[in-house]
């Protein structure tokens, strides 16, 4: 976008200053050729001082978009109730520890791996149950017998003879009577069963989930250090888009300056009229990015809101910490050679040190499924009070104490599959080890590299604004002499307004470069003054109250 600003000022320039032959290579460029004639100025032009950054407030008049058809509501935003209108970088990361829930759930994934930890060791823990129980049963008494007998009588009897021989037949039912017995038992017992000897499986299993508890309170570490290094991204850049509309409304003003000059040149009959064209071209042109840096300042601030917990639609306003055209250092954090940054990063990074807590939980799993064969031994005891009878008491007492040996001799190739498995698990976090080494030396490397390279630019960019306030001055003193046009001085002042917004975005670049190195050594959240000796600070610039000079309308 700035290439077309400055071209739009040189056509200005060229178009004006057409009467007006070039100077000679070589020439003084404050001495005037003897045929060079000036270009007669409409009115004694004015200075007025350059409309410098003003403090970041939040608060603007402008609506969205600044050109064109407003849409109300879009840009306005809530405060919330619960924090202050302004925020620091440091409250906003506390603001986001205590409201995102990334780390919600992270939390609760530690606690559930912990509960899992504590499961894997309670084959360790003796057993010990009691046990009660009291019955009553009715068990009926009593019942019925009977006979039949067939036989020959002689003699006398009732029936039918023959020969004096008698047949016949007698049956007898006693009824031996009929009721319940009510018969109650009790049983009052404890048993116990402790593990002696199982070869170690349960205890590496459990040295194992004990390896996997700390990986995840290691994920939840890393979440933490996320968390910072997103809010502090998001704040940073809702500040550099602020920042950003700042400077494009500088420029569109300057724009304005150029064109309000062409129209009155064509008023004077010095300039032809189809130059206006040419200058409402820039102005266009600055207006758009005008309006598409609000948009992106309104999805900043979302983002910044965002990245804290909040709702999009909440509006604070971060405390703007980045020192413009100051001699104030950007940056106090030191830059450790490469090798030096890696061995600290090995050394702090949280998902590093999880993925090493991830191969030493596979080895003991392997351990512990290569134990599924060995033989176990655990001894028991038990003792308990029984009672039966048509009441409740005469309780006699009952112990045992053995011990018991088991010994797997074919399980289904159940151990065999297992160790399997646990073995290929090793593998799989034995390459995710290297693979997190490898991201982050990559980190390293470019983040190490970014941070260096936004140093180096914004010692350019400070140097390219003094550049550019030398010629300014200059431009000034050779109009006041009347020794150069007004079209060149607006040039300079473009110049001026190019150079400083290069060094906005220097200087929030170096904010986010230093946040992304921090998050790359793993301490992006924690005091960095030990991270390494050389320091790389910014080239020194004073503040500037310029005095610009500009034609009264």
């Amino acid at each position: 976008m700035i290439a077309p600003r400055l071209f739009g000022a040189l056509a200005i320039a060229i178009a004006v200053g057409s009467a007006v032959p070039m100077l000679p290579v070589g020439a003084q460029p404050n001495v005037m050729p003897k045929k060079m004639t000036r270009v007669p100025l409409i009115s004694q032009p004015t200075p007025f001082p350059i409309n410098t950054l003003a403090p970041l407030t939040g608060e603007t008049s402008l609506p969205y978009p600044a050109y064109g058809t407003p849409v109300p509501g879009v840009n306005a935003g809530t405060r919330a109730a619960d924090l202050p209108a302004t925020i620091t970088l440091q409250q906003a990361i506390a603001v986001g520890f205590a409201r995102s829930p990334l780390l919600a759930s992270a939390r609760a994934d530690v606690d559930i791996e912990s509960a899992a930890a504590r499961l894997a060791g309670a084959g360790l823990l003796p057993s010990i149950a009691g046990s009660a129980s009291l019955d009553q049963s009715r068990i009926q008494s009593g019942g019925s017998t009977g006979s039949f007998s067939t036989g020959t009588t002689t003699g006398n009897g009732t029936g039918t003879t023959t020969g004096g021989t008698t047949i016949g037949s007698s049956s007898s039912n006693a009824l031996r009577g009929s009721g319940t017995t009510n018969v109650t038992g009790g049983n009052f017992g404890v048993s116990i069963r402790q593990l002696i000897f199982d070869g170690g499986r349960i205890a590496a299993s459990v040295r194992a989930a004990r390896r996997n508890e700390t990986a995840f309170a290691d994920t939840y570490r890393r979440e933490l250090q996320s968390v910072a290094f997103n809010v502090a991204s998001s704040y940073y850049s809702y500040l550099s888009s602020q920042r950003t509309v700042q400077v494009d409304l500088e420029i569109v003003r300057q724009d304005q300056v150029q064109e309000d000059l062409v129209r009155a040149q064509v008023r004077a009959g010095t300039e032809a009229r189809a130059q206006i064209a040419t200058a409402q071209l820039p102005t266009a042109q600055d207006r758009l990015a005008v309006v598409r840096a609000q948009g992106a300042e309104l999805s900043a601030a979302a983002t910044f809101a965002n990245a804290m917990g909040l709702d999009a639609n909440v509006r604070i306003q971060p405390v703007d910490d980045a020192p413009i055209f100051t001699n104030t250092p950007v940056s106090s954090i030191a830059i450790p050679s490469y090798d030096d940054a890696l061995t600290r990063a090995l050394a702090l990074r949280p998902d590093y040190d999880a993925a090493l807590q991830g191969v030493a939980q596979a080895r003991e799993s392997v351990r512990a499924a290569r134990l599924g064969r060995s033989p176990t031994l655990s001894g028991n005891a038990s003792t308990q009070e029984s009672s039966s009878g048509t009441t409740l008491g005469n309780f006699r007492n009952s112990s045992s104490i053995g011990v018991t040996l088991t010994v797997p001799i074919f399980d289904q190739n159940l151990t065999a599959d297992n160790t399997a498995q646990a073995l290929a698990g090793l593998d799989r976090a034995s390459a995710q080890r290297q693979n997190t080494s490898l991201n982050v030396s990559l980190n390293i490397k470019q983040t190490l590299a970014n941070f260096v390279t936004a140093f180096a630019a914004l010692e350019q960019t400070q140097q390219q604004y003094a550049t550019a306030v030398t010629n300014v001055r200059s431009t000034q003193a050779q109009y006041r002499a009347g020794v150069t046009t007004l079209p060149l001085l607006l040039n300079a002042q473009t110049q001026l307004a190019r150079a400083q917004s290069d060094q906005v975005t220097a200087v929030y670049a170096i904010r986010q470069a230093e946040q992304a190195f921090l998050f790359a050594i793993g301490a992006n959240y924690d005091t960095a003054a030990a991270l390494g000796t050389r320091r790389i600070d910014p080239v020194p610039v004073k503040p500037l109250p310029i005095p610009l000079i500009t034609p009264k309308r």
